[in-house]
């Protein structure tokens, strides 16, 4: 048996936990390290971590620090995944990201795979809550997807896209427009994903793409998706006008917000839809969770299907 072990980071809780061929373990000092990250007041917000200085070596060996951040950086690792009979390395980092997505934390076996800012708490990200077996159930749902689409490897690259989009798409310091064309974003990984397992209408125009995957999972087409009327979709016209005219809501990017007085959360709800979208493509499409609404704040205690 040739066990293949993978270090990652930075998760501040307890985990050891095993599914058939894949397991987690926690790492003697997690303590320690929790502790050293928690009482990082200089790079700490809330239940936030941000990218350190900028520090430049200049002639003479002084290190000054700049006055904007690295951007990119690292934490320390605190857990190790172990597959018993990976296919590749591939694998592993599949896990990785699939069970960042549960976690609700960006989760990396990479030096430096953190860009700008990431949660330091789990469970802070997403409008769910892992019931059941809980991490068992992750790393079940994600072997089994991975076992069905091992010779389409680019299905589970675009699974880690849509995870890596709805990451980035929630730093604190992000303006409207920045949100929603990174959840966009996850829209357009999904339905690339969606249209490879399962072939879309012909014809299918842009407008039409989410309300065809709500249907394909059964789920609820928010009014903003809804393609029933003559015109373009309202999140379609929003992202053609961002995309191609450099303009949010009529407006150069960043100098109006959508929504407002209306009481609709519009990047809120797209990232919910986001979030059960990738739920079902990942294969619990029958779970109750995947066809509930996105315009609430409720938060969702799920179990995997």
């Amino acid at each position: 048996m040739n066990t293949h072990n993978l270090s990652f980071g930075y998760y501040p809780q307890t985990l050891d936990v095993s599914a058939g061929a894949v397991s987690i373990s926690t790492i003697p000092n997690l303590t320690d390290i929790v502790f050293a990250i928690e009482k990082d007041s200089e790079h700490v917000a809330g239940d936030w971590i941000y990218a350190p200085p900028q520090e430049v070596l200049q002639f003479g060996g002084n290190i000054v620090k700049m006055p904007y951040p690295t951007r990119i950086f690292g934490l320390p690792k605190t857990h190790i995944l172990s597959h018993s009979s990976p296919d590749n390395d591939d694998h592993l980092r599949f896990h990785l990201w699939v069970l960042s997505f549960f976690v609700g934390m960006r989760l990396t076996s990479t030096e430096a795979g953190f860009i700008d800012s990431t949660p330091i708490k789990p469970n802070k990200l997403f409008d769910f809550v892992l019931t059941g077996q809980g991490i068992v159930d992750v790393l079940v749902l994600a072997e089994a997807f991975w076992a069905k689409h091992r010779t389409k490897s680019e299905r589970a690259k675009l699974i880690a896209g849509i995870i890596h989009a709805l990451f980035l798409s929630q730093n604190p310091h992000h303006l409207q427009f920045e949100r929603f064309l990174l959840l966009y974003s996850a829209f357009d990984a999904c339905f690339a994903l969606a249209k490879s397992i399962q072939k879309p209408p012909e014809y299918l125009k842009h407008g039409q793409r989410i309300s065809w995957m709500c249907k394909l999972f059964g789920m609820q087409i928010p009014a903003w998706a809804d393609d029933s009327g003559v015109l373009s979709t309202e999140i379609a016209s929003l992202r053609n006008e961002s995309v191609h005219e450099a303009l949010f809501m009529g407006e150069p990017l960043g100098f109006v917000l959508h929504g407002v007085g209306t009481g609709v959360n519009l990047t809120l709800e797209m990232e919910a839809l986001a979030c059960r979208l990738l739920i079902a493509l990942l294969g619990s499409d029958k779970m109750d969770y995947v066809a509930s609404p996105v315009t609430t704040r409720q938060q969702y205690a799920i179990r995997l299907m």
